[in-house]
C-alpha cells in the first residue's frame, strides 16, 4: 500500500521523537493495515501504521503506532464527495494551525497529536494505546456525560484564553478554514437529509391528520433550514471553537486500570466539522445524539449546570473573567439553539443507527447508489433498511416526532 513514502515515514518518526537527533533516526520496518469494518467512516478510510525505528547514535529501537485517516481510495463516489467538500483540507488545517494554539491553555489532553498531514491524509496519534471506546456491554452513565462536558468546557475556555491572551479573533483569523461543512445549503448530504425528514414525518402515524400533513408538506422544510443560522457565530453569547461532532464513536475514554468501572478522562477525535460558534451546540449535540430521549430528559438540567460550572472554573484558572459567559445568557442560548440539536439528531440517527454490516455492504457493493442515497434521495435507502433491520423504523422516527412537535408548537420563533 502506497499511502506514504519512506521519506514521509522518516519525517513522522522525527516529529514523534522530537527530543532525539533527527539525523540519527532510521526506519527499520513499517506495517500498514486497514482499519476494522466498524471503524469505517462516511468521510474517509482508516488505517493503522506501525513503525520500527532505531536511533543509531544511542543504538536504541522504538516501536511507534499511529492512526491514519485517508481520503477514500476504494470508493470513487465517496472520494469525490470528500474532495468536493474539502473535509481533509479543513481538518488538516485545524490540526496544524488551531488546536496546538488552544492546547497551550489547557491542563488536559484535548485531542490526539497530529504528526503529519496532507490534504488527503492525516497521521495521528493512536489513542487506542491508552484510551478506548465503551464496549457494547457498557452503558453511558451521568458520570460519562459529565466527563465529556468537562472536557468540552476546557476546549471552549482554552479557545477564549487564546483569543484574550493573544488579542485575536479565531473566526476572523481562520474564516477560510472554519467553514460550515454540515448544516449548509450547498451541502447535498444536508439538503437530502432535510427531504428525508419530511418524507419520514409524512409517514409517521402521529401526523396523518390533514392539518399535520399540510404543515409537513407546506412549511416543514423551510423551517428546518432556519437551523443554518444557528450554527453561524452567535450574536448573543461569546463564541468558541466547537468540536460539533461529539457522538459516541468520536469519544474515547481513559481508565486508571483494567478493573476500573468508570473512566478518569476522555479525548475527542474528528474535527472535520469544527466551527467557531455558540458553545451550546457542543453541549446540546452530546445530549441529543448520545443520550436517549428518556435519559436526556432526566439529566438535561444537571448536565447544563455541570458544564457551566466547569466553564466558570476553567475561565477563572486561566485568569479570565468568568462572566464572559453568564449563566443566564448560557441557558437562554441553549433554548435558542435547541432547533439545531433536534435537527442534527434527526439527520444523523438514520446513519448512526444503521447496522455497520448493512451500511458497509451497501457502500462496497453499490457505491454509486449509496452516493445517490446520501446526496440525492434517501427515501429508498430508509425503506430498504426498515425491511431488514428490526427496530430501525421506530428508532429513526423518535427524533422526527420530537422535532416536528417542537416546530409545530414553536413555529413563530422561526417563521
Amino acid at each position: 500500500m502506497d499511502l506514504l513514502s519512506s521519506e514521509e515515514y522518516i519525517l513522522i518518526a522525527q516529529r514523534t521523537l522530537s527530543q532525539l537527533e533527527k539525523s540519527n533516526l532510521i526506519v527499520l520496518s513499517s506495517q500498514l493495515d486497514a482499519g476494522s469494518n466498524d471503524l469505517m467512516g462516511y468521510m474517509g478510510e482508516y488505517y493503522k501504521l506501525q513503525l520500527e525505528v532505531e536511533d543509531i547514535g544511542e543504538k536504541k529501537k522504538y516501536f511507534l503506532k499511529y492512526f491514519i485517516k485517508s481520503l477514500p481510495r476504494k470508493n470513487e463516489p465517496q472520494r469525490e464527495e470528500c474532495e468536493r467538500k474539502g473535509v481533509f483540507h479543513k481538518e488538516s488545517a485545524v490540526y496544524r494551525h488551531i488546536l496546538p494554539k488552544i492546547q497551550k491553555y489547557a491542563t488536559k489532553k484535548l485531542f490526539p497529536e497530529c504528526y503529519y498531514s496532507r490534504n488527503d491524509i492525516l497521521v495521528l496519534e493512536d489513542l487506542t494505546q491508552n484510551y478506548r471506546h465503551l464496549n457494547a456491554n457498557e452503558s453511558y452513565t451521568l458520570d460519562h456525560y459529565k466527563l465529556v462536558l468537562e472536557h468540552l468546557s476546557e476546549l471552549h475556555a482554552a479557545s477564549i484564553a487564546w483569543e484574550e491572551n493573544e488579542n485575536l479573533n479565531i473566526y476572523e483569523n481562520y474564516k477560510d478554514v472554519l467553514t460550515e461543512l454540515h448544516l449548509d445549503a450547498s451541502n447535498s448530504w444536508y439538503t437530502t437529509g432535510l427531504k428525508a425528514i419530511v418524507f419520514l414525518a409524512s409517514r409517521h402515524s402521529q401526523y396523518q391528520t390533514s392539518k399535520a400533513q399540510k404543515f409537513i408538506q407546506d412549511r416543514l422544510y423551510n423551517l428546518l433550514t432556519k437551523a443554518e443560522e444557528l450554527v453561524e457565530p452567535s450574536k448573543t453569547i461569546r463564541n468558541v471553537l466547537c468540536h460539533r461532532d461529539a457522538w459516541d464513536r468520536n469519544i474515547l475514554y481513559h481508565f486508571e486500570d483494567k478493573s476500573s468501572v468508570l473512566p478518569n478522562a476522555c479525548c475527542i477525535v474528528d474535527f472535520q466539522i469544527a466551527k467557531y460558534c455558540s458553545p451550546t451546540l457542543d453541549v446540546l449535540f452530546l445530549l441529543y445524539i448520545v443520550a436517549s430521549a428518556e435519559v436526556r430528559r432526566e439529566i438535561y438540567d444537571e448536565c447544563l449546570e455541570h458544564y457551566y460550572k466547569c466553564l466558570e472554573s476553567h475561565l477563572e484558572r486561566m485568569g479570565l473573567d468568568k462572566n464572559l459567559i453568564t449563566r443566564d445568557i448560557f441557558l437562554k442560548e441553549c433554548q435558542r439553539t435547541r432547533l439545531a440539536a433536534l435537527l442534527i439528531w434527526a439527520l444523523t440517527e438514520p446513519q448512526t443507527k444503521m447496522s455497520p454490516s448493512i451500511s458497509n455492504r451497501l457502500r462496497s457493493e453499490e457505491p454509486e447508489k449509496f452516493d445517490y442515497y446520501l446526496n440525492v434521495d434517501r427515501s429508498e435507502l430508509l425503506l430498504r433498511v426498515m425491511e431488514i433491520q428490526p427496530g430501525y423504523e421506530e428508532t429513526i422516527l423518535s427524533p422526527i416526532r420530537e422535532l416536528v412537535d417542537y416546530l409545530m408548537e414553536n413555529e413563530k420563533l422561526y417563521a
